[in-house]
């Protein structure tokens, strides 16, 4: 007989709170987040087909994050000179959802809103999820789902999901000390969003700024540099990822995962780029710079009756823009446990289904980012886009392995 489970989540990231939505419907769901009040930082994030199709079942709704739906890829050099350009189609009809540019904390807000509305408004049974913010995980039992924060605070459960690049846990599941963290990448990020206006006072025709057209990821490229720009919060922003090796941009710079970044380093990595857009960043206030990092492939995701899940499980560059994704479909994987045969003992056997759909997906799509990471060829980018926005479930990827098909027919 099917009976609530108890479900701690550590982390209230993106991953963490859509996880949070999925469970509330059928489980007593805890969120523990070190923050106090929360928030997400940094610049603007997107979200695939395979992402936002699995949001939008949720609840997800783009006005409220002022997400705007991509068109097109247009590649430039370093001069500015167009490259190549790819035309995304009917991505809703090809994959079953939108691809969608909003700012991280934007998003961030509204999938809080799905992890703790009222169950009236979201039109859901359940409760929403408590978050307890300010507080610290210092031990994780995985086998017994004990969970102690540093004040004494003791959370006992049935299900411990874990989140976060610094996870604790992912040693505790995987059993390595050499998995403690991810490894740098060799690239790092100067990351900043401007306004709209600020942009289009530098340059009126800046296509990323106009409201006329569906929006665009603009991406240029450089020897060892690039820089990828596309609108968000309604077009009110830019955002600017601007990718660059850490030998360009000096290890000193880099030896913190996240740092304060300096205008003058941004212009002497860019220089030689195109003086407009090297006009535009100089319009940059607040500088972050992110050291990328990258996960080796784990050889599991679950221990006990706990599961690690999205940055905590696959850290990935961006150069395919799945980060965000996999998280969303780590989220969505919690449909396993929904059914009349839930309890306490059941879990360690549902997350081994986890377990099999979910490192499988996540590895793959890290092996495809890896491919990506310093690419010469501007088409190349799009090659594993078929893969990447096309994932039909958790359920019907189970259903696949155990007729012995492939997961992910394309």
């Amino acid at each position: 007989m099917s009976k609530p489970l108890s479900v701690t989540i550590i982390g209230a990231g993106l991953a963490g709170l859509l996880s949070a939505r999925v469970l509330r419907e059928d489980h007593n769901v805890t969120v523990l987040e070190r923050w106090s009040g929360g928030n997400e930082h940094g610049a603007a994030i997107n979200m695939g087909p395979n992402g936002s199709k699995i949001a939008k079942a949720l609840g997800f709704k783009p006005e409220n994050a002022g997400s705007l739906s991509a068109s097109e890829g247009i590649h430039y050099n370093e001069k500015g000179d167009m490259t190549f350009a790819s035309k995304f189609g009917d991505l809703a009809s090809k994959f079953g959802g939108e691809w969608y540019f909003q700012h991280r904390a934007d998003l961030w807000d509204e999938f809080r809103r799905l992890a703790t509305a009222p169950s009236e408004d979201l039109g859901i049974g359940g409760k929403p999820a408590t978050i307890v913010w300010g507080c610290d995980v210092v031990d994780v039992d995985v086998e017994s789902g004990l969970v102690t924060l540093t004040d004494g605070r003791k959370f006992e459960s049935d299900l411990v999901v874990a989140d976060g690049i610094k996870s604790l846990v992912r040693v505790k599941v995987v059993g390595d000390e050499a998995f403690r963290t991810a490894r740098p990448s060799g690239s790092s990020a100067f990351r900043f969003t401007l306004p709209r206006d600020v942009v289009e006072n530098m340059d009126p025709e800046f296509r990323a700024i106009d409201r006329t057209k569906p929006a665009i990821l603009q991406i240029y490229e450089g020897v060892g540099r690039q820089a990828v720009i596309y609108p968000c919060r309604n077009f009110d922003l830019v955002n600017v990822g601007c990718i660059a090796s850490d030998e360009l941009i000096g290890h000193e710079t880099t030896e913190s995962w996240s740092a304060t970044g300096t205008l003058e380093d941004l212009l002497r990595v860019y220089e030689g780029f195109d003086p407009k857009l090297l006009s535009i960043f100089k319009q940059a206030k607040d500088i972050r710079l992110w050291q990328l990092r990258d996960q080796d492939p784990l050889p599991t995701y679950i221990k006990g009756r706990t599961v690690i899940i999205g940055d905590a499980a696959h850290a990935m560059t961006p150069h395919q823009g799945q980060g965000g994704n996999q998280a969303i479909e780590d989220a969505e994987g919690f449909f396993l446990f929904k059914g009349q045969r839930i309890n306490r003992a059941s879990v360690p056997s549902i997350l081994q289904d986890f377990d099999r759909v979910r490192r499988k997906r996540a590895s793959t799509i890290q092996m495809h980012t890896r491919d990506q990471h310093g690419r010469k060829d501007p088409s190349k980018m799009w090659k594993y886009t078929q893969y990447n926005f096309t994932y039909p479930g958790i359920c019907e990827c189970l259903e696949r392995l155990n007729a012995g098909a492939e997961m992910i027919a394309i």
